[in-house]
C-alpha cells in the first residue's frame, strides 16, 4: 500500500473490500462488484484524497480513481471532491454518494463525476470525510 500514498500522505480509513461501486460522468455509468477471487475494489481515505481501485484475479489493477481535496490537488487536470453524503437503494443498500468536479475531461465524460459506493461503513466513512473537508478553507470548496 506504501506504493500508492505520496511522501507525508497519511491513511486515515482504508476498506478493503466494497460491496459496489458506480462511477457515473455522462455520458457513460459504470458499475463493478467485489466478488471474492475474481474482483474487488478497495477504498482509501487519506489527508489529502479518496482513492477508489479495482483489481481482478488478486491484485491485477484494472482502474483507479483520485478524488482530491480543493487544497490538495496536485496539478489543475485532478477531480476534486466537492460533497458527499449517503443515501440507500433497493438493491444495493447503504451507499456512499461522492461528488467531484473534473477540471479537465474528455469526449466520453462530463465535468462532473460521482460514485456510489456500498458499503456497510457508510457513517464512518461519511464522519471521516466530513472530518477532512471540514478543515478546508470555504474559499478553495
Amino acid at each position: 500500500m506504501k506504493d500508492i500514498l505520496r511522501e507525508g500522505e497519511k491513511l486515515l480509513y482504508h476498506h478493503k473490500r466494497v460491496g459496489l461501486a458506480v462511477y457515473k460522468s455522462a455520458p457513460t455509468i459504470h458499475a463493478a462488484g467485489s466478488v471474492p477471487g475474481l474482483h474487488h475494489i478497495e477504498l482509501l481515505v487519506t489527508d489529502r484524497r479518496v482513492i477508489i481501485r479495482g483489481a481482478i484475479l488478486g491484485g491485477v489493477p484494472l482502474t483507479e480513481f483520485d478524488l482530491w481535496y480543493a487544497q490538495q490537488a496536485p496539478s489543475a487536470d485532478c477531480d476534486v471532491l466537492e460533497r458527499v453524503s449517503t443515501g440507500a437503494s433497493r438493491p444495493g443498500g447503504k451507499y456512499l454518494h461522492l461528488f467531484a468536479r473534473a477540471r479537465e475531461h474528455g469526449p466520453l465524460r462530463s465535468d462532473t463525476v460521482e460514485m456510489y459506493l456500498y458499503t456497510d461503513e457508510v457513517e464512518l466513512l461519511l464522519d471521516t470525510l466530513n472530518l477532512v473537508l471540514a478543515a478546508e478553507p470555504m474559499e478553495w470548496r
